[in-house]
């Protein structure tokens, strides 16, 4: 026996017009008015292509299937206002937004994204539409050919929010492909630490600075680096202005990435550093033999800039390193070498996690080995 059911469905009636010889379409749905332009001229075809797009967008009203954003309507276009882009550019938007949302600093953004970027520029230069779960599975395997599980993963978690806040903007596939890529990465069962520089390795890269006949000029700045514990960044930020005049102390407040200025530390904090006698006659020696003025930088590039960071690693460092037979470490291991002999000397950590800008609890995690009971930087 048949049923005479037949669903009643409130009728939603959507209007074609002309605007300047285009057509648009112009309808009401829950109390919301919406307009959107089809793309098309004011001619046969032109209202073909309208009366198709406006039965669809009916249809889903009735079915309670209508998206709101408009955007599961809009033709895939390219230009101006385009709705349909490729991974890079979608990313590209993506890093702009949250570099103007999260006031990024820029040497964070090529840490973070850039690498990203470039990666998909080579690896998935396709339209948003067509990244499937599985083209993001290849690409997610690529990543772990060459980082750790650990930047992999967080690779994957920014790539995962692109995809997020570009639902409603842009043509990208209903269920996040990224999701299920970065259940699939388990971390790294050891992370390998950084071997800190001996002290005949520290002598033997000073004295190669001081006499090599290119790069003594950045004999100065590798002193302060190891016999300070400052990020490099903070180190090519140092103004005269922020050197007691009895050498005894020097404020942090300021960093510098890829030769670019910034206003502040890494962490954001400024600190007293309060300097070993050594250093302290060096900055003296340097200021007498420069005469700087007070918004100099102390150990700026041989041409007077601020210095690039991977241009001395590249240049400078790299070749001290392996003129001296030595096991390559980046010049940030200045750092860690600096805390580690402080603290194996017995120096307190709360003092050294002060005075370097560290975080006390992260400094007793990653040191506890060499953590003793007194205080103070060793001098090299």
């Amino acid at each position: 026996m048949g049923s005479n059911f037949t669903p009643k469905f409130t009728p939603m009636k959507i209007t074609i017009e002309d605007h300047c010889g285009r057509l648009r379409l112009r309808w009401q749905y829950e109390s919301k008015r919406y307009t959107m332009a089809v793309g098309v001229n004011n001619d046969a075809t032109g209202n073909a292509v309208a009366r198709k797009k406006s039965s669809e967008i009916e249809l889903d009203m009735q079915a309670g299937y209508f998206d709101p954003t408009l955007l599961k309507y809009k033709p895939k276009i390219l230009g101006k206002t385009a709705t349909e882009i490729t991974a890079p550019e979608l990313f590209t938007k993506f890093t702009q937004n949250q570099a103007k949302e999260k006031n990024l600093a820029n040497r964070s953004i090529e840490a973070r994204y850039t690498p990203i970027l470039r990666y998909l520029e080579r690896s998935l230069n396709v339209p948003l539409h067509q990244v499937t779960e599985r083209l993001a599975g290849d690409f997610a395997s690529l990543q772990l050919e060459n980082v750790t599980a650990r930047t992999a993963k967080e690779r994957l978690w920014l790539l995962k929010s692109c995809w997020d806040w570009a639902k409603g903007k842009h043509h990208v596939t209903e269920e996040n492909p990224w999701t299920n890529q970065i259940k699939r990465i388990k971390p790294s069962p050891q992370i390998k630490r950084v071997k800190p520089f001996s002290k005949a390795e520290i002598l033997a890269i000073l004295n190669a600075f001081k006499n090599h006949p290119h790069y003594q000029h950045y004999y100065p700045l590798v002193s302060f680096l190891f016999g300070t514990a400052c990020r490099f960044g903070e180190a090519v930020g140092l103004k005269w202005k922020n050197v007691d005049d009895d050498f005894n102390n020097v404020f942090i407040c300021e960093s510098v990435s890829r030769g670019e200025h910034r206003n502040t530390t890494k962490t954001g904090k400024s600190r007293y550093v309060v300097i070993s006698p050594a250093i302290a006659t060096m900055l003296r020696s340097l200021k007498e033999q420069t005469k700087p003025s007070p918004d100099d930088l102390v150990f700026p590039s041989p041409k007077g800039g601020a210095i690039d960071d991977h241009n001395f690693n590249r240049r400078a460092w790299r070749t001290i390193i392996n003129q001296l037979g030595i096991e390559y470490r980046k010049p940030y291991s200045t750092r860690h070498t600096a805390i580690s002999h402080a603290l194996e000397n017995g120096a307190n950590y709360l003092q050294v996690a002060e005075a370097s800008g560290h975080n006390p609890k992260v400094m007793h995690q990653s040191y506890a080995s060499v953590i003793q009971a007194q205080s103070v930087f060793v001098e090299f």
